[in-house]
This record gives structure tokens, sequence and C-alpha cells, in this order.
């Protein structure tokens, strides 16, 4: 019998670019399509045409966009990108300053005991402060996400016995992480305001799928031999607060 494929893809709809889980199983006989933290997922019949999946999307194109939005609009810290504040940050707080230097100094980002410092140019005002107070906590969050992810994807894939796959952190805002058929997983450092305990369970997830790549039962048990409590790390993920930047 032939064993469900899945692939990572996209679809227009209304005027957006949807990225989405396809999943074809032979025994499934009817289209079903389910969102969670990881995003869309369609399930589809081995032999369904791509014309026939991209219509039926389409018809639920306004379920599905409302679904998407509705995941994205969970509360979102009050948060001033002239002065700072405090921002979710592995699980916890983190107070961020953003302060002028001397003039002509580049963004630059400090941490120290009272929290994270954003220098930026004192000429820079309004929007322009804005965008370079932006910029030096993409970076921040960045670099401690490329630091932080790639050893918990390396421990993950040798206790499965395979060698450390290729890690890209990126700016996702409507999925925390990714697995492609080459075995390249894409994670968001936006994944850098949820707790540790809850970073390692989205990394399991997608080393998971060098092994599966689908959500099939067999997968769910290689995601238990490397986490085994991942039903409550998975919940949690739900109470995340979205990075306001």
């Amino acid at each position: 019998m032939r064993r469900s494929s899945e692939e990572l893809t996209t679809a227009e709809l209304a005027g957006r670019t949807v990225e989405y889980r396809l999943v074809r199983s032979p025994r499934r006989r009817t289209l079903a399509l389910s969102i969670d933290e990881t995003g869309l997922r369609v399930l589809a019949p081995a032999r369904a045409r791509r014309g026939w999946i991209d219509r039926a999307l389409v018809d639920k194109s306004h379920w599905i966009l409302a679904k998407l939005d509705a995941r994205a609009s969970r509360p979102i810290p009050d948060f001033d990108l002239t002065t700072g504040g405090v921002l979710p940050f592995l699980g916890g707080e983190l107070p961020v300053r953003i302060a002028s230097l001397e003039r002509g100094v580049r963004t630059r980002t400090s941490r120290d005991e009272d929290g994270l410092l954003i220098s930026v140019d004192p000429l820079a005002e309004g929007i322009l402060r804005e965008n370079a107070a932006r910029s030096g906590l993409k970076r921040y969050f960045r670099s401690e996400a490329e630091s932080r992810f790639a050893p918990v994807v390396a421990r993950c894939a040798a206790a499965l016995g395979r060698p450390e796959p290729k890690v890209i952190v990126r700016d996702q805002k409507r999925r925390w992480g990714s697995c492609d058929s080459q075995g390249v997983i894409r994670l968001s450092w936006r994944l850098m305001a949820a707790a540790p305990d809850q970073i390692d369970y989205v990394c399991a997830h997608e080393v998971a799928h060098l092994e599966e790549m689908n959500h099939s039962p067999a997968f769910w048990a290689v995601v238990s031999r490397l986490v085994p409590d991942w039903k409550t790390r998975r919940k949690a993920m739900k109470a995340v607060q979205p990075l306001p930047f």
C-alpha cells in the first residue's frame, strides 16, 4: 500500500500567498483542512488533481484567512519603538531601552543586568528612530535564535542517529518552523518569545520530519521519543505572545 506523502506548497487566496502543508493519503476520499501552530494543513486523496485542490482552497478562503488571522492577532505586548518597554523573551520578560548616543553612531545593541539597550543615532527621529530600533531588535533576536536553535536541532537529530541538518533562521510570522523534502529546517526567530521547553518541542517537531514527512501516528511516535511530554508543550504554545515588531 502506498504511504502518505507531504509537501510544503502555497496557494493564492484573496490576493494573499498562503503557505501550507499538502498531505496526500491513499486512504482519504475527501479534502480536509486544519490550522494549528504550524499553519494550514490540507489532507487530500493521493490522486487528487492540484487544480481541484486549489479550487477547494479558494472556496474556503474566507474561513482559512479568518483562522490564520485569528492566530496572528493574539494580544501584542505594549511596546514603544522610540523609547522601549518589555518584550516576551524565553518565556519571561526582557526590558528594552532605546536611547540616543553620540551623533552618527550606527544602531547597536548591548545586554546588561537591566535588560537590552538599543543605541540609535540622536538625529534619527520619528519613523527613522522606529526603523533603527526595529532593525536592532531583529538583529538581536535573530542572533540569539541562531545560537540557541542549532544546538537543540543537532541534539534531536543525534538522538535519531542522524547527522546535523541545515538550519535556517528566518522572520516567519505565521509559523514557528518547517522541514522541507531536502531535510532543511527553517525556524522563526520569533520563537524566542517562547519558553525554552517550548522551543525544544518545536525543534523536535521539525527534526521528527526527517524521519516522517507527515503527521501520522508514526510521526508523533518519533516526537514522543524526543519529547515525551510534547502534548503539554504543544498546548502551551498557544499562549506564546507575538513580538510587536
